[in-house]
């Protein structure tokens, strides 16, 4: 399993409405799942049912970020 954490230690964030057949998978850290972004993984938006997301941006681990309106983090920031 790919680790989720970053150069900096910190978890990763991933759009919680980006799936993968992996989705289904229990498995921790959470999304652990969408750091293996391989040519043979298929994403889709769950907000679409498709590759492409609400702003037309393809859903892929690499294009689903915070830079976008649809991006729905997966870890809330602590307060």
């Amino acid at each position: 399993m790919a680790d989720t954490k970053g150069t900096t230690g910190k978890s990763r964030v991933f759009c919680t409405n980006l799936a993968t057949k992996r989705s289904f998978v229990s498995d921790l850290p959470p999304a652990s799942y969408l750091a293996e972004e391989t040519a043979t993984t298929g994403y889709w938006c769950i907000r679409t049912m498709g590759p492409i997301g609400p702003d037309d941006g393809f859903a892929c681990p690499g294009e689903c970020g915070a830079h976008r309106d649809c991006f729905e983090p997966n870890i809330k920031p602590s307060v």
